[in-house]
């Protein structure tokens, strides 16, 4: 390893990336313009007040205290009112409403008996979350509701209060949720999709840059200049990348991170040096795919199609276990995949180093891959240049 060749490399690599208008985007304006506007989106990072129209058949006293108990809940808003459940139905077709709530005919006379009642419930699960958050708000108050009926039912009966609130809830579920305890959507997506922004940036900026090596021949000039030394020659080409993308991350962790009130439970010492081992990992992968590329806008179109199939098969949105074998084996292979993995464990778990070591050593064993494979694309191609030598000579 030569730090001056190095040095010079990497200077050499700064300039072609600010003399060209395309990788300067895709490095410099890309990644902030994606975080202003992921992070406006998501600014909220929960649903609040989800829109829920009612029909309400029994117009009784017990009717509207259940609907008023729903609609004082922090996750629905009762926005409409229908008389026929038909009429509500247009309405969740018409988006007007993301759910029905139907009290039927009898309701109050039910309850009064200590009868079972049905109460209900249409869902509109094209928004899932939404969907979701309807349906466990509007059980949590028909348990909470049927336990105040049942309780003053046997209360009238003369049963002594405590043990009539006792007898009409025999049975107590404490549900305590760890790890994103309200639930949020933010919380869940955000700390991913920024880190995806600079991996997906990074991998764009890069490959353009190899690309346009081979366009014009250059590349052979930097393995020169390199003095045919691999260790020189990718340390020189990726180093610009590194420091950037490593500022990039800093930014991303002590800023965006307390922007949108995001955790980071565990070590930002280990967080920060596990960030630089993944970066890196993509460069070396970045490196060796793009080697194959001698159009910087085919380079360029390749990587930004590849950003969001990745996304899918890094097991954040779906189960790995559950996608098809093959697609597990590509899985296994990205880098983002045991990232993303580590990232939820420091950062919203905060769990002990050794629950993640595992994908740690992932990462490493993904690196050395990288690094065996772009030096063996790197020897390949000096080959080339070799051989294209004698036959001009």
């Amino acid at each position: 390893m030569n730090l001056n060749v190095i040095w010079k490399l990497l200077k050499k690599e700064a300039e072609l990336v600010f003399n060209d208008h395309s990788i300067l985007l895709a490095l410099l304006v890309a990644p902030l313009l994606y975080f202003l506007l992921m992070g406006s989106t998501y600014s909220n990072k929960d649903e609040e007040k989800v829109s829920v129209g009612i029909v309400d058949l029994d117009h009784t006293k017990s009717s509207r205290t259940f609907l008023n108990k729903v609609n004082a809940t922090q996750k629905i808003a009762i926005t409409k009112t229908y008389t026929s459940l038909l009429e509500a139905e247009k309405g969740l077709q018409a988006f007007e409403i993301q759910g029905i709530i139907t009290i039927p005919n009898g309701f109050e006379k039910k309850l009064k008996k200590n009868e079972s009642t049905p109460i209900g419930l249409i869902l509109n699960n094209t928004k899932f979350l939404s969907s979701n958050d309807i349906n466990k708000a509007v059980n949590l108050v028909a348990l909470d509701y049927a336990l105040e009926v049942r309780q003053k039912f046997f209360e009238s009966k003369g049963v002594n209060p405590s043990f009539a609130k006792q007898k009409a809830n025999p049975i107590t579920a404490q549900v305590n949720a760890v790890y994103n305890p309200t639930n949020n959507y933010g919380d869940f997506l955000l700390p991913a999709l920024l880190l995806l922004i600079l991996h997906q940036t990074l991998l764009i900026g890069l490959s353009e840059s190899v690309a346009s090596n081979r366009q014009k021949g250059e590349m052979n000039l930097d393995f020169k200049a390199s003095k045919n030394n691999f260790i020189n020659y990718i340390f020189g080409k990726t180093g610009f990348y590194l420091i950037l993308y490593s500022a990039y991350m800093l930014f991303t962790y002590l800023v965006v991170f307390p922007f949108f009130n995001l955790p980071i439970h565990g070590s930002y010492f280990t967080l920060i040096a596990v960030s630089v081992l993944f970066f890196f990992t993509t460069l070396l992968y970045g490196w060796f795919v793009s080697s194959f590329f001698k159009s910087q806008a085919r380079a360029m179109e390749v990587m930004a199609f590849t950003s969001y199939p990745i996304f899918l098969v890094t097991g954040i949105t779906w189960s790995i276990p559950e996608m098809p074998l093959f697609l597990q084996f590509i899985s296994n292979l990205i880098p983002l995949q045991p990232f993303f993995a580590f990232l939820k464990k420091i950062t919203v778990m905060g769990v002990s180093s050794n629950l993640y070591s595992h994908e740690i050593i992932h990462l490493l064993l993904l690196l050395l891959l990288g690094y065996i494979a772009a030096f063996l694309r790197f020897r390949y191609l000096q080959k080339q240049v070799m051989k294209w030598k004698p036959a001009l000579s």
